[in-house]
């Protein structure tokens, strides 16, 4: 079974491929990625790698339309039995190859809205596929209704045993912590500027985004010395960071349909490394973080040190590990279904 992955970034920002690659290992397959090296980061000589002069995450329609292009031409050139497409943009493009070469034969990997949905025929696109495979179950309010869904959490484990324990104490000086692709410029804003004058708080952005340059700028001009960017980091720093860290920052506003819908990768990883989060109300992500009790969810600014201080004074762990197991274990279980359901997709033969 030969297999081509179609992801639409740099694969530092699509850490979802791994719980494909790992399937594919194990099953035996032959597979190549074809990815859009939007930080031009890659180096692999075993993947089809696409460049286009630009450097960061945004793109617009005729990008991708230039992309799909190079997918066609990808796509002719060699011979896949079964393909795993990323992304929602490139469907509008590649949809219609999809539906009349691919019909039963393909996934398609869902890890954010995009406005494309207006416009392309996702409906077909979806009950032609073998499974639509959604990172957040919210997804489903703004996705054609379909019995293909299946849930992959961005969770690398399948035990809860294999999760990091560790004690949560109020210090005398506190660490928030945004640890990777950053975003969401104005609701950090908020947060930076509301807990600058904080002796007991410090705010850390640890990673690479387009708002990194905004933040900086603004850190500079009102000489704020309790927030720092660190940039980009490696991989294997990524537990370092967490471990460092006492309140993991989630906030993101309710104000578009990804940000209201999305569950990001820090849920996760915040979860795993026994961390709470700091979440803004109006999102199911603080819906999550309320129904399983993973951290401190807001409605204002307003006092916020006060806030974050009384919330480590009377921390109920007992409490907070009892729903972080509840919660890990819920995503533990929809990843094997989500395993199962791959498996046998892989070892169908193609019609």
């Amino acid at each position: 079974m030969n297999i081509l992955l179609i992801g639409d970034s740099s694969r530092l920002y699509m850490p979802y491929l791994n719980n494909y690659e790992k399937l594919l290992i194990d099953n035996q397959c032959t597979y190549t990625l074809l990815h859009w090296d939007r930080f031009n980061i890659d180096d692999s000589n075993n993947e089809f790698r696409y460049i286009d002069g630009k450097i960061g995450h945004k793109r617009n329609m005729i990008d991708y339309y230039r992309f799909s292009k190079f997918i066609k031409r990808i796509l002719s050139k060699n011979e896949f039995d079964k393909i795993i497409v990323f992304g929602i943009p490139i469907l509008l493009f590649i949809g219609g190859v999809l539906t009349k070469r691919y019909r039963g034969n393909y996934i398609i990997d869902v890890r954010d809205y995009h406005k494309i949905v207006k416009v392309c025929n996702l409906k077909n696109i979806i009950k032609d596929s073998a499974y639509t495979v959604i990172s957040s179950p919210d997804y489903k309010k703004w996705l054609p209704d379909n019995d293909k869904y299946l849930v992959n959490h961005n969770l690398n484990i399948d035990n809860y045993n294999d999760c990091l324990d560790e004690s949560i104490k109020n210090r005398l000086k506190l660490n928030i912590s945004f640890i990777g692709a950053t975003r969401d410029y104005e609701i950090n804003i908020d947060l930076i500027s509301s807990l600058s004058e904080s002796k007991c708080i410090d705010v850390y952005y640890h990673g690479e985004g387009d708002i990194n340059p905004l933040i900086d700028e603004y850190i500079k001009k009102k000489n704020v010395k309790n927030a720092f960017l660190t940039g980009r980091y490696s991989k294997k720093d990524e537990g370092i960071l967490y471990h460092k860290s006492d309140l993991i920052n989630v906030l993101r506003l309710n104000d578009s349909i990804n940000n209201e819908t999305a569950l990001p990768n820090r849920l996760y990883n915040a979860a795993y490394y026994c961390k709470p989060m700091l979440a803004y109300e109006g999102t199911y992500l603080s819906e999550i973080i309320n129904k399983y009790n993973l951290g401190l969810v807001i409605n204002t600014f307003e006092n916020l040190e006060m806030v974050i201080k009384n919330y480590f004074d009377n921390f109920e762990y007992d409490k907070y590990i009892s729903g972080r197991a509840e919660f890990l274990n819920m995503a533990i279980n929809d990843n094997k279904k989500f395993i199962l359901a791959i498996k046998s997709f892989l070892n169908e033969q193609s019609d």
